[in-house]
């Protein structure tokens, strides 16, 4: 009976830590995972602006990145980091005011 009230103990906080927040990563962090992860690229420190866009420094672009951006790419690009936790590439950088 330990076993199991300690089983259960333990999926009730897994359960309490996902749905509170805890394994929520912040916008920044979405970013520089969807560029990793979609262009193989790396960023640095981002600044958050209006309508859930982010501005980020380029610390290491891709030749994928380059070729999404179609035109050389300057020190920072702009990313839309929404809500639903979807990220998308803006093909300019840096953000369009």
């Amino acid at each position: 009976r330990i076993t199991l009230a300690a089983g259960v103990a333990i999926i009730l906080l897994g359960v309490l830590a996902v749905t509170g927040g805890v394994f929520d990563p912040s916008r920044e962090e979405r970013a520089r995972d969807f560029v990793e992860r979609e262009y193989g690229a790396r960023l640095g420190a981002c600044d958050e602006l209006p309508t859930n866009r982010l501005e980020c420094e380029l610390e290491r672009p891709s030749p994928k990145l380059v070729a999404r951006l179609g035109r050389p790419v300057r020190g920072r690009i702009c990313l839309f980091v929404f809500e639903n936790a979807s990220v998308a590439l803006d093909g300019y950088a840096p953000c369009r005011s």
